[in-house]
């Protein structure tokens, strides 16, 4: 991809950020399969991105102008229970800035939780 091509992405949801994760990892991962609906026992759930030879699911975040960072952490811990795979990434886009302490907000989720092995990325706006 040309340099002045990069200029024309832009990331305006979650949707955007779940299609270029996925984009970027199906060369890598053949088996991988997008918006996977399961049963969690209390309900449905749906992945964002599922790559079941590694029991991995991606979950795609991106901050809106109506997301409080409680919401957000919210949206997390809930998905962190749900999800039954052994592995969970989040990617979280935090395009209207709302994480002010990214490096404590990575702390806090990149750990074990209940036996889930979680990892918390924060992607903030950049400009070329």
């Amino acid at each position: 991809m040309r340099y002045e091509n990069l200029k024309k992405i832009m990331i305006q949801n979650e949707y955007d950020l779940q299609h270029l994760l996925y984009a970027a990892l199906k060369p890598l991962y053949p088996g991988i399969r997008k918006e996977v609906s399961k049963d969690s026992g209390i309900g449905t759930v749906r992945e964002d991105i599922f790559i079941p030879d590694l029991d991995v699911v991606l979950e795609a975040k991106c901050t809106r102008d109506s997301m409080t960072l409680k919401k957000l952490i919210e949206e997390i811990e809930a998905d962190i229970v749900h999800y039954q795979e052994k592995n969970i990434f989040f990617y979280v886009y935090d395009k209207k800035k709302i994480i002010k302490e990214t490096k404590n907000f990575n702390v806090y989720f990149n750990k074990q939780f209940d036996r889930k092995t979680v990892k918390l990325f924060v992607l903030q706006p950049v400009k070329l």
